[in-house]
């Protein structure tokens, strides 16, 4: 079992925290179970989590021990780890799957993780399984319409990350073009993967695939998030990030530029590093003293660089692009985004490579699904900025984040915007959004609740929010136009 309560308790809080709507479309569409009794119940349920996750299109699937399907803690649970030793002799040997510890309240947990099957299906003791629609393992061979559907997405799994970037590669040159060694320092703690040989490492996470003649297909991607040089896979090379900085406010303005030239996991941070020291930054009193602050710390601009990366177009030619101009910074990807534009706020999670987020989540590069543009939207209204704007044109998205602060400095726009973003974020988390609330988000005084108020009227007006029925001019709130349907 490996020892890492911390993701083992990320899966645990995954769970809790969607709803039924949200899990079924989640990374980790979690199936639960009390206990397991015997090897063969064990090993029925781990190859069926792997075909299950292959039917549905996830990297992973995942059954957590010891709690109920309303995210009920029943008992704590301590599996014979002899169990999964003599289990695993008779599963597919292309099956990977992990275990891991995690605490809920009182009660100790167990978290099974298996992989998706790839490329053919999974099988334990020589027999196919796959869960059906009460989630419990049953034979494949008597689930005829989705062993159909399991057996095409099989034939048609060859996405962009798992299609080759370099092929008969020895170990040793493995070894020599991604950085391992990055790689073990963002693995958790306690996790096997941790102290397993690196080629085995790789193996799991599907950067690399062994072949039968003793050499390894590293795919692209191992090749976009590990690479030492990305000049060394020709199938990637055109999806390095690129960092623009403008001295002016438009584009016909001197530009500096600079090209990525580490995987997306080995020069994360010292992409995020750059960005950030070329953010203006803004005075700010404390007490006495005068301090800089930059506009955006690197947490923002970590989520919004860590969305662009997972969400773009790997099928479309470029790459994303950070532009920061003199007062802006807006940053763009290739393909159109899978979210209404105005929905980012409470749309359950959707990502186009799935791989690829699976694989950055797990190493620590972004925040759990679902929780990182909250946290911007938070950030903007804590500090009175507008609202970040999101467009789309043609197969391109843009996100822009804007260095100015106070209401006063709100283009209208901005204010409608800056609004609407706000009674999203009250919807989603039960809040009330009144004329009280929205003018503490612009830091205006009692005396100004006529200009919140025409606020309102505006966003109201553009269809973005309506008045709750049933509150009246006094006490008026507003939702989303989304929220009466």
């Amino acid at each position: 079992m490996d020892n890492n309560s911390d993701y083992g308790n990320q899966i645990v809080r995954l769970y809790k925290t969607q709803n039924d709507a949200q899990r079924e479309g989640f990374i980790v569409n979690t199936i639960t179970t009390e206990s397991v009794e015997s090897i063969d119940e064990l090993g029925t349920l781990i190859c069926a989590l792997s075909n299950y996750a292959a039917y549905v299109g996830i990297p992973y699937a995942y059954a957590i021990m010891g709690m109920d399907k309303n995210g009920v803690p029943v008992k704590s649970t301590e599996l014979n780890s002899s169990f999964f030793a003599e289990a695993e002799k008779m599963l597919s040997l292309k099956l990977k799957y992990s275990l891991f510890e995690a605490k809920y309240e009182d009660f100790d947990l167990v978290v099974i993780e298996a992989q998706s099957a790839f490329g053919t299906s999974a099988q334990f003791n020589g027999t196919e399984y796959i869960l059906d629609e009460s989630y419990k393992p049953v034979k494949l061979a008597e689930a005829q319409r989705e062993a159909q559907e399991l057996w095409v997405k099989l034939r048609n799994s060859n996405s962009f990350e798992m299609q080759p970037a370099m092929n008969n590669v020895s170990a040793e040159d493995v070894m020599n073009l991604l950085d391992c060694y990055k790689l073990a320092k963002l693995l958790p703690d306690g996790s096997r993967q941790k102290t397993a040989h690196p080629i085995s490492t790789l193996i799991e996470l599907r950067f690399i695939e062994e072949k039968n003649t003793g050499k390894y297909v590293i795919t692209n991607l191992g090749a976009l998030l590990l690479a030492k040089r990305l000049s060394f896979f020709p199938t990637i090379t055109h999806k390095a990030v690129r960092v623009i900085r403008y001295m002016g406010k438009d584009v016909s303005s001197e530009a500096r530029e600079q090209v990525g030239g580490k995987g997306y996991i080995v020069g994360f941070e010292g992409l995020i590093q750059y960005i950030t020291a070329l953010i203006p930054t803004v005075g700010k009193i404390e007490g006495a003293i005068r301090k800089e602050e930059s506009y955006y710390p690197d947490y923002v601009i970590r989520e919004l660089v860590a969305n662009a990366l997972i969400h773009q177009d790997l099928n479309a030619n470029g790459a994303p692009i950070v532009s920061i101009f003199a007062d802006r910074l807006e940053i763009t990807n290739p393909g159109e985004p899978l979210i209404k534009y105005d929905r980012f706020i409470d749309h359950p999670p959707v990502s186009r490579n799935e791989a690829l987020a699976t694989a950055m989540r797990k190493l620590g590069i972004c925040e759990e699904r679902g929780s990182g543009y909250d946290k911007v939207i938070k950030y903007v209204e804590e500090k009175n900025l507008p609202a970040p704007t999101i467009l789309s044109y043609g197969d391109w998205a843009k996100v822009s984040l804007y260095f100015k602060s106070g209401f006063d400095s709100f283009t209208k726009e901005e204010r409608i915007n800056a609004c609407y973003a706000h009674v999203c974020l009250n919807y989603v988390a039960g809040k009330a959004s009144n004329n009280s609330s929205l003018r503490m988000r612009f830091q205006l005084p009692e005396s100004k609740m006529y200009v919140v108020s025409r606020v309102f009227k505006a966003a109201c007006d553009e269809g973005l929010i309506l008045a709750l029925e049933g509150t009246g001019m006094k006490n008026r709130e507003y939702i989303p136009y989304w929220a009466k349907h």
